[in-house]
């Protein structure tokens, strides 16, 4: 039966990897890539929001184009203001992690904006970073939400972790009270099953340029109205009217890309 589910969630997971919204992208330069980059900034003037999300990726990485990370992060903004929830977590990741653009709060603005969406890598991230500001109960609260919702996610970082002077059950009692109840070993037994039966699948340009080629050819379509006065945004992406509890983030809380 476990092997049974753990196909299953494989299955699903792979057909999520392939979503045209969440294409992995790396450093290039070819003319097919630069020809990509200005066909995507195109659409992304045209309010598109998986194109000002994937514009920001190509900042990012260079894609297309040098890399610039402060227009990454302009972009990475822009689409999270869509309700592009990979976006804010991404935007509020560079703002913690990049040097030329640090901004604690403003960065815990926006993975906090990604959370209450669901994106468990921005609620773990939100974690860690109150951690590492010895914010304690800030951060007692999150990496328990991950650890309940999303374990795989967090063993490792836990294992590690646990060698730490700051990783005690004074500073995080609510983590090792979910330890206590649900040991580690448990997940490291289902993720070491469910190993076993994925089947890895290498994604190569052609597949990408296809998830690409696609995107492209959904922009062309008319943006409609979806009842936010936003173009291209339903009141469910809108934070303005989804805002959510603790647990209703712990309910909603799903994988996404990193």
């Amino acid at each position: 039966m476990l092997v049974k589910i753990c196909k299953i969630l494989t299955i699903t997971s792979l057909i999520l990897a392939f979503n045209t919204s969440a294409v992995q992208i790396s450093e290039c330069m070819s003319d097919e890539c630069i020809t990509y980059f200005k066909s995507f900034k195109k659409a992304s003037n045209r309010g598109h929001s998986n194109a000002i999300y994937n514009l920001a990726k190509f900042y990012h990485y260079g894609f297309g184009t040098e890399i610039d990370k402060a227009r990454a992060l302009k972009f990475y903004k822009k689409a999270g203001i869509h309700g592009v929830r990979a976006a804010e977590y991404k935007a509020g990741m560079l703002l913690l992690t990049e040097e030329q653009l640090y901004d604690f709060d403003e960065g815990i603005k926006w993975l906090k904006r990604a959370s209450r969406k669901g994106q468990p890598n921005a609620a773990f991230l939100l974690g860690q970073s109150y951690l590492s500001k010895q914010r304690y109960s800030e951060a007692d609260i999150w990496l328990t939400m991950v650890y309940k919702t999303h374990p795989t996610k967090i063993v490792r970082w836990i294992k590690k972790s646990q060698q730490t002077e700051a990783f005690n059950a004074h500073n995080l009692p609510s983590l090792h009270q979910a330890l206590a109840e649900t040991p580690i070993e448990n997940f490291e037994i289902l993720k070491a099953a469910s190993s076993s039966n994925i089947e890895v699948i290498t994604i190569t340009g052609r597949h990408r340029n296809t998830a690409l080629d696609a995107m492209l050819a959904g922009f062309r379509k008319r943006i409609t109205s979806t009842g936010t006065r936003l173009p291209n945004i339903t009141c469910d992406q809108n934070v303005a009217c989804n805002k959510k509890t603790l647990n209703g983030m712990k309910d909603s809380i799903w994988v996404s890309q990193k």
